[in-house]
């Protein structure tokens, strides 16, 4: 078979985390963004001149444009599913934003049925690509821990929605709120390291306005393994943002930190800031999915580790 030297890419939605990708696809060699659509026209229309890009009147048109090989999928929450659904029915390969879906029977359905279509679908869970991540696996895979303990994830937000978020829909119960929007990628990153989160029980505290997101949640689980995990994150508070996964062992604790810093410790010995190399995330995601769609071996976070890591947040939500 004859792979194109390019793959031709559609982009629906390009908010603040569209335009991020749209960018990242640009410095990538092989991929070429043909068009783009936005409910938003006045936004898209910016987004067409700054980044030379053509609109597309709806999104329908990207899907039976022929020449487009990739749909990125980057709306709400409450759309991924209808709009992933039409875009597997065109058979176009697909990159979804987290979480996948709005509750875990569109995650579910979203999955087996891109299984069944025979495409690539892969979900932007940037984090995994990070060289934080990829030196947190070696320490792992090298033993540094030990025998592990507990893992532990600390979320903080001094306000949430976060001062560029500002829209409607992250401060909503129906499909925002920072269990979706920031525990999913630590829920995914987990159970890509260690396996299914088990067992989970949770405490969360919701405002009186039934329309608006959790302000804080307390929630445990168990890894295969019987380790045990905690959650604990919380909003609208006196201090800076901060995000933690630490893992815990008998020999050594990794922690991943704000997004991209890895700190060590040992027994005995203060606790040490990782040195990292630096890399383009964004890119080596779009590189593997690229890999993928030329039927090589790739490193994909796949619509069925997005199911799995969408149980579990339904759980912590308490919505299952």
């Amino acid at each position: 078979m004859t792979m194109k030297k390019t793959v031709n890419v559609g982009i629906i939605g390009v908010g603040i985390v569209g335009e991020r990708f749209l960018k990242a696809l640009q410095r990538h060699g092989k991929a070429n963004v043909v068009g783009i659509f936005d409910t938003n026209l006045e936004r898209a229309e910016l987004i067409a001149e700054q980044y030379d890009v053509l609109i597309y009147n709806t999104y329908a048109d990207l899907l039976i444009d022929k020449d487009i090989d990739l749909i990125y999928l980057a709306v709400p929450p409450k759309y991924h599913h209808p709009i992933a659904m039409e875009i597997i029915k065109a058979n176009k390969h697909i990159i979804c934003e987290k979480p996948l879906a709005n509750s875990i029977e569109e995650a579910r359905e979203m999955f087996e049925t891109a299984e069944r279509a025979n495409i690539v679908h892969a979900m932007n869970f940037p984090t995994v690509y990070t060289a934080g991540f990829h030196e947190l696996k070696k320490l792992l895979d090298e033993g540094f821990l030990g025998t592990l303990r507990r893992v532990e994830l600390h979320a903080y937000f001094e306000q949430w929605p976060r001062s560029w978020q500002q829209t409607d829909w992250i401060a909503s119960r129906e499909q925002g709120g920072f269990v979706r929007e920031v525990f999913t990628h630590f829920v995914q990153m987990t159970q890509m390291l260690f396996g299914k989160i088990t067992d989970v029980q949770t405490k969360i505290e919701y405002p009186e306005d039934s329309t608006l997101c959790e302000t804080g949640v307390i929630a445990t689980g168990v890894l295969p393994d019987g380790t045990p995990m905690l959650f604990n994150g919380f909003s609208n508070i006196g201090t800076k943002e901060e995000l933690a996964l630490t893992i815990y062992g008998t020999e050594g604790t990794l922690s991943f930190t704000n997004w991209r810093d890895l700190w060590k410790s040992t027994r005995g010995v203060e606790k040490m800031k990782v040195e990292l190399g630096e890399n383009d995330h964004l890119v080596d995601l779009i590189d593997e999915v690229l890999k993928a769609i030329e039927q090589k071996d790739a490193r994909i976070v796949s619509f069925e580790q997005g199911y799995y890591a969408q149980m579990i947040i339904e759980q912590i939500l308490d919505r299952v």
